[in-house]
């Protein structure tokens, strides 16, 4: 019997046992991937070395481009609003512009429109006995009504006084004088016309014309040159050698 066990041990086919399985037999993780590079090749895709399939770049460019041509609309969109958000702030800008220019004029518009009606209502009753003063008179009147209208735009004259010292930064020199004194020097002899200050900046925007007064010193003469004396004895020898010399 213990023959005939032998006998039939030996007659187990190999690859029975140990559990079915065979040493001529793959796994089938390796067996998995070849079927996968199999059909990797026949659809026309290279595998990758993990024996994946490799995206097809075509795809990625077709994909990269799609998201960039995204971009760029987008991009267009939020310029095309931030343009639309400019000229609406310019057009409520040049509105408001425009309507702080009227508001700023409107009191010398109203100033200048009251004038002109004075000047016509005076043109119109102007008496023909009028004599020099009235006529000064009332041209004064008419300026200051422009000096109040002035004074609203915040412009105030400068009206400098005879007498006062010379500054360049109120004054503009139009002639010089000559100066009776050394302590004129420098000072303003008379006033041409007014200037005009901006009460707003505190600066002068029209300097006043004025005439200057300006010293000058003589000229010291020169000194006179020496003056020759003649002995007139001498000159009694000389003329009787003359006449010795003639004889």
């Amino acid at each position: 019997m213990v023959s005939e066990a032998a006998d039939s041990v030996d007659s187990v086919p190999e690859g029975a046992c140990g559990g079915g399985v065979g040493t001529a037999s793959q796994p089938d993780g390796e067996g998995a991937a070849e079927a996968r590079v199999g059909r990797g090749q026949q659809d026309g895709v290279e595998p990758d070395a993990t024996g994946q399939e490799a995206p097809d770049p075509v795809a990625v460019l077709a994909g990269s481009v799609g998201e960039l041509v995204e971009q760029v609309r987008a991009h267009h969109a939020r310029a095309h609003a931030r343009e639309r958000v400019i000229d609406r702030l310019h057009a409520e800008v040049e509105r408001l512009r425009v309507g702080e220019q009227g508001l700023l004029l409107r009191p010398i518009v109203t100033d200048l429109q009251r004038l002109h009606a004075d000047l016509l209502h005076q043109a119109r009753t102007l008496s023909p006995q009028l004599d020099r003063q009235q006529a000064a008179s009332l041209l004064e009147s008419f300026a200051l009504s422009v000096e109040l209208a002035l004074e609203r735009c915040g412009s105030v004259p400068i009206r400098p006084s005879v007498g006062a010292e010379f500054s360049a930064r109120e004054h503009r020199a139009v002639k010089l004088v000559e100066a009776a004194s050394p302590e004129e020097d420098g000072t303003i002899a008379a006033v041409v016309a007014d200037g005009y200050l901006d009460t707003s900046i505190d600066r002068v925007t029209v300097p006043a014309r004025v005439h200057v007064r300006c010293w000058r010193p003589l000229e010291q003469s020169p000194p006179a040159p020496p003056v020759e004396t003649v002995d007139p004895n001498c000159s009694e020898q000389g003329e009787q050698q003359e006449s010795n010399a003639d004889v």
